[in-house]
């Protein structure tokens, strides 16, 4: 007697889970319009929940945590909750200990701030609980070098990369020179990185009278990146070096016209981005493997939106947070239980362009994966017309979003990205109405709201259906997958078409704040003096 046939509702549960949880999240879902049994399956496990809202928030899992998923679970959605409505969990003011200087980074929780002396650097360790207390302590290093700049890659190698000068003296010039070199140190202990082959590499040397070069430097796997421009000296060029920084090894060498390059982002661990002031194009270069000659020319190159004739683009800055990581790397310095995945974060590019009684900050968004579908399959590299960019209105409408922030907006700060929002102090309506206070260091800003602009297609879905259902909601959101066309006006030559959609949510309160940055987790409000200086840091944790 054959016996009865078996349908899949009538394996255990237990077998129903391990196979659902193989599937990728789309597929997930579908499952859950096959019958009831499957839905109530499917959404009563809570390691399903779990990888569907990891999927929506476009998050990975940290399998170095050892919170249990409903705990996991119960962190995303809170924290995804506190972003959309713009609603930190709580806030904290921690003032400055000490004179500050202008270089800083900030990233995986911790602050770092150059001192005016700019020979040392403070730290400070972010608070996660409404009771934490953070104090500012100082990073060990060498009292006689200068810091120029540093960058930093702590969940991946616990790694901060600092380049330093030094006056040094040349046998064959009697001209004062300065060393630059780039010192790498394991940020819990200060000390010289234990997987570091050399401390110390020697970068170039200049004449004291150009000064200190600036410096943009970003870490990803193997590989540290490090442009170098000296902008006092007109006929230096920039340079932007490629190392494994484990071996010293210079791994690529490119070297630009003077203006030319200035920041660099990773786009994959072996795709950088290199914005070209001067050719006003980004380019996209292949980092080459150990068996391949280093490239002469860009994968390919995308044209930034013509200029009126009477207009320069005097510098472009860029951001990409969190970076990608290495291939076989983890977030081992880790105890967070999700991370931003890299690819669906989204590239913060600031144009700064200045004219006739002109100065303005034109920024682009862009995903860090649509920049990787421009590229052709490998095998087809070698038919790309390297030689010319791709016009703007090529490549970007379908998957930009271009805001003009006018000359107001500070661009000294850079990191108010992460994952796919980004966070900026609109500038400030005139109202007469309001009085002023008595602190005389507050008549020059106004209160403003916090804004944040959130990319990600699953939360712009979410808040579509919150503004349907209750549209009072629209005083602090706003959804948009409209075409929006700027026009060229006094800036560009021809109009400006972005069509990537958005959301943005804004806080309830205002603030009197100078700038802002971002993380996963929290916003920094920043508040300075006069002279620019910041006396202190507002917390606004989102977690």
């Amino acid at each position: 007697m054959k016996s009865p046939a078996t349908g899949l509702t009538d394996l255990p549960t237990e077998i129903l889970v391990l196979i659902f949880s193989c599937l990728p999240v789309p597929d997930l879902l579908a499952c859950k319009a096959v019958n009831q049994s499957i839905y109530t399956i499917i959404s009563d496990c809570v390691s399903l929940q779990y990888k569907t809202e990891l999927h929506k928030a476009c998050a990975l899992d940290n399998e170095k945590c050892a919170l249990s998923y409903s705990e996991k679970l119960s962190m995303l959605q809170k924290r995804e909750e506190a972003w959309s409505n713009c609603r930190p969990t709580f806030h904290r003011v921690v003032p400055l200990n000490f004179t500050p200087g202008s270089v800083y980074d900030f990233s995986s929780a911790v602050y770092l701030l150059g001192d005016h002396t700019r020979l040392q650097l403070h730290s400070l360790r972010l608070p996660r609980q409404a009771d934490d207390v953070p104090q500012w302590s100082l990073f060990p290093s060498d009292d006689h070098r200068h810091i120029v700049d540093f960058g930093i890659n702590l969940h991946e190698h616990d790694l901060i990369a600092v380049v330093t000068a030094e006056l040094c003296v040349q046998p064959t010039s009697s001209t004062p020179m300065l060393s630059i070199d780039l010192s790498l140190r394991q940020f819990s202990t200060g000390h010289h990185h234990p997987l570091a082959k050399l401390p110390s590499i020697h970068v170039t040397v200049s004449e004291l009278r150009y000064g200190s070069p600036s410096i943009n430097l970003e870490i990803v796997g193997k590989y540290l990146a490090l442009v170098t421009t000296f902008f006092r000296n007109t006929n230096s060029k920039c340079i932007v070096t490629l190392y494994e920084w484990q071996t010293g090894r210079v791994v690529m060498d490119i070297n630009g016209n003077p203006e030319s390059y200035s920041g660099v982002v990773f786009v994959s661990e072996d795709i950088i981005l290199l914005p070209n002031t001067e050719t006003r194009a980004l380019e996209l270069w292949k980092i080459p493997d150990s068996y391949e000659d280093p490239p002469s020319a860009p994968l390919r190159q995308l044209a930034l939106p013509r200029l009126m004739p009477h207009n320069v683009l005097r510098f472009i800055s860029c951001r990409g947070e969190p970076n990608p990581t290495g291939v076989n790397s983890v977030h081992r310095d880790s105890d967070r239980p999700f991370h931003y995945n890299p690819l669906d974060s989204i590239v913060l590019l600031h144009l700064r362009v200045n004219g006739i009684n002109l100065s303005s900050l034109f920024t682009i968004f862009v995903h860090r994966r649509s920049l990787l579908n421009l590229l052709p399959p490998h095998a087809s590299f070698v038919d790309i017309d390297i030689e010319k960019p791709v016009p703007w209105s090529e490549w970007a409408p379908p998957i930009t979003f271009c805001i003009d922030l006018g000359g107001g907006v500070p661009s000294r700060w850079i990191t108010t990205t992460c994952g796919q929002r980004f966070v900026v102090l609109p500038n400030p309506t005139p109202d007469d109405s309001v009085e002023p206070e008595v602190n005389e260091d507050d008549f020059r800003r106004k209160p403003r709201t916090i804004v944040v602009f959130d990319f990600n297609p699953h939360n712009l879905r979410q808040v579509e259906r919150e503004l349907e259902e209750d549209p009072d909601a629209k005083t602090t959101k706003v959804a948009s997958r409209e075409r929006r066309v700027m026009e060229g006006q006094e800036i560009f030559a021809e109009d400006i078409v972005s069509c990537l959609p958005y959301v943005a949510a804004a806080t309830t309160q205002a603030y009197r704040l100078d700038g802002v940055l971002m993380d996963e987790d929290r916003i920094l409000g920043l508040q300075t003096d006069f002279e620019g200086h910041i006396k202190y840091v507002e917390v606004f944790h989102f977690a």
